[in-house]
């Protein structure tokens, strides 16, 4: 009979520790599942610049969407790989900015070690944190030497690109499969003029005819490659060059001053219409006059409990 007890005790014992430890097991389970549901993924995006000062730039955007909006995120590192993400072929690591970018800049001198195909990997990676999961992006690029130049034969103006990648052996292997868009530079975006597509490493437009430019006629060009496969974004410019029509200045010869029409009132001076001063004044007086009203209504209210109070103070003989 004891030994059925203290086997029974026993039993008992274990299967309260064996639920015991389902339980820990079940909770542990719930709480990694929730941490990690609340942990948020973000996106990346990884672009290739190649710029007329023969700059090269990776740039690496790290963002949330938040109600239909990107929302960088900030003040984050991320690490740049040549090749997969490890650590013999990191590049560097910086912090994004206050856009959410991370740059980094190849020294001029740098050669891009490319594979059999003239192919070199990118990769970007963020690591993550207690808020965002890692994420990573990675690029293909051909290293490419392109050239801007223009012509004038006969008063026919040209634009010509030419575009050569690198070789395995430092060869020149002509572009093909691929555009480039010719632009002139303007105050709020670049105008676009033409757009060509190369063939056997060349490619040319005609300038269009009366191209505004400045007061002397000046005009920049920019040829650009936009978000290729492989060659990324390449931009090659030349500026000041006079092709563009003069901007006339109207002036009064017999005075030699220029003359300038100032308006008398309108909404873009300082002078501003009639009609919108007079309703400034009648709004300004309604809320003004709002104001008053309050402040000797609250006297009056004062006033009116001091009476009452002294009313209440006094005693049925006064009253009497």
């Amino acid at each position: 009979m004891k030994t059925i007890l203290i086997y029974y005790i026993w039993t008992t014992r274990t299967k309260i520790i064996i639920v015991l430890m389902a339980l820990t097991t079940i909770f542990c389970y719930t709480a990694f599942s929730q941490n990690a549901k609340k942990r948020i993924n973000p996106r990346m995006s990884l672009d290739y610049f190649n710029l007329e000062d023969n700059s090269r730039i990776l740039r690496a955007s790290l963002y949330v969407i938040e109600n239909r909006e990107r929302m960088p995120i900030t003040n984050e590192k991320i690490y740049f790989y040549l090749g997969d993400a490890s650590e013999n072929n990191m590049l560097d690591s910086l912090d994004t900015n206050a856009d959410g970018i991370a740059e980094y800049t190849f020294s001029e001198d740098y050669k891009f070690p490319i594979d059999e195909d003239r192919k070199v990997t990118i990769t970007a990676q963020f690591n993550g944190n207690k808020t965002y999961s890692q994420k990573s992006a990675d690029i293909d690029i051909k290293e490419i030497l392109m050239e801007l130049f223009l012509s004038e034969i006969n008063g026919v103006k040209s634009i010509a690109v030419r575009g050569y990648e690198q070789g395995n052996k430092n060869e020149m292997v002509p572009i093909e499969d691929a555009n480039v868009s010719f632009y002139i530079p303007r105050y709020f975006n670049d105008q676009l003029i033409g757009k060509s597509e190369f063939v056997d490493g060349r490619s040319k437009i005609q300038f269009p005819e009366n191209m505004a430019g400045d007061t002397l006629g000046n005009i920049s060009i920019i040829a650009r490659i936009e978000d290729h496969e492989f060659y990324g974004n390449v931009e090659r410019k030349v500026a000041n060059f006079r092709w563009g029509t003069t901007i006339p200045i109207e002036e009064d010869k017999s005075l030699m001053t220029i003359q300038i029409t100032i308006p008398t009132r309108a909404l873009w001076h300082t002078n501003a219409p009639l009609w919108m001063i007079i309703t400034l004044i009648v709004l300004l007086t309604g809320v003004w006059s709002h104001y008053v009203y309050v402040i000797i209504n609250l006297f009056r209210l004062k006033n009116l409990s001091k009476k009452r109070a002294n009313n209440f103070r006094m005693s049925p003989e006064d009253n009497n």
